[in-house]
């Protein structure tokens, strides 16, 4: 989940874990904290894993996403349907990876 520990993020880290989903988060805290990430846990009863990164940051968006078996793009409700893709293909991973 980018953007995991703003307050949209947060929230939907909350949902995917109390459905049984590992959730990694991918935040830079520009506009967030490192708080937020212990209350997650709090309220769910998992700590999803995290990786203190930019989106923008294509290298570290590769491997933050290896090994995840779905990515969920556009979750923001601005920004579209927050549709759940199942196996990522490398192409998907690439243009992930390179959404700012």
């Amino acid at each position: 989940v980018t953007g995991g520990l703003g307050y949209i993020g947060s929230h939907t880290c909350v949902e995917l874990l109390g459905v049984g989903h590992q959730v990694t988060v991918v935040d830079n805290l520009s506009n967030s904290k490192i708080e937020v990430l212990d209350r997650i846990a709090e309220i769910s009863g998992r700590r999803p894993a995290f990786v203190r990164a930019d989106v923008r940051d294509r290298g570290t968006m590769i491997g933050a996403l290896d090994g995840c078996d779905a990515v969920s793009r556009r979750l923001h409700p601005r920004r579209g349907s927050g549709r759940l893709t199942r196996r990522p293909s490398p192409a998907c991973r690439r243009q992930s990876a390179a959404v700012p």
